[in-house]
């Protein structure tokens, strides 16, 4: 893969933003859909239950692949529904969970190891949300694929997270409510950068030969159109 092939972190953020105005009104939805959603986790933490954290695992989790799952569609301007959320669930809710599981256990020993690793681990391991719900790759595969898919990108993919957090404390000065749409924006960010990674890993020969390397399809949907 070549350098080239993906965005810059600020590309991403200008792409980002031309989809976030094009597509706004679905992605609102979306948001505000995941927020009702996600509520009652807040609600059980607050209330100090313990089904707070299976919540999380069982519901939130899936949730929030599904609403990366849109976020990609978006940055590859494809159809968009509020039903996408749910991808995760009706396609591989058990691959969703078990990535989660190992990613969190990955990410946890490389902090304790040092910050810093447990931070580069993070990076190298951020597609595997989209690994898991787009092309279908189980747990195991998309920690094997997203590992080798960022090489070379980590430092591009710290730089987009880092410039996520002026954006979303610049829409908390807005009263709050451009916290949604703040973190609409970076979420489209991060899937653009990896709708140009996975671009150029399809075009990028694996070896001096000019094999190609493999690439997986994107998974089929219902409402894929």
């Amino acid at each position: 893969m070549y350098d080239d092939d993906v965005p810059l972190t600020s590309e991403a953020y200008g792409t980002a933003w031309d989809r976030l105005r094009e597509r706004f009104p679905e992605l609102l939805l979306v948001a505000i859909l995941w927020l009702v959603l996600a509520a009652p986790e807040g609600i059980l933490h607050h209330t100090g239950s313990r089904a707070a954290p299976l919540y999380n695992v069982f519901v939130t989790v899936p949730l929030n692949f599904g609403a990366l799952y849109v976020y990609l569609r978006a940055a590859r301007g494809e159809p968009i529904d509020p039903m996408h959320l749910f991808h995760a669930f009706r396609t591989a809710y058990v691959q969703t969970i078990l990535t989660h599981l190992l990613f969190v256990v990955l990410v946890g020993a490389g902090l304790i190891l040092l910050v810093v690793p447990g931070v580069i681990v993070a990076a190298r391991l951020s597609f595997v949300a989209f690994l898991v719900v787009d092309e279908r790759l189980d747990a195991v595969e998309a920690v094997r694929e997203s590992w080798r898919r960022t090489e070379g990108f980590a430092g591009r993919i710290l730089l987009l997270w880092l410039l996520g957090i002026p954006i979303t404390l610049g829409g908390l000065l807005l009263l709050g409510v451009g916290v949604v749409p703040a973190v609409m924006w970076i979420h489209l960010a991060f899937a653009t950068l990896f709708v140009g990674v996975t671009e150029g890993v399809d075009r990028a020969p694996d070896d001096v030969s000019g094999r190609a390397r493999a690439v997986y399809p994107p998974a089929e949907d219902g409402a894929r159109s």
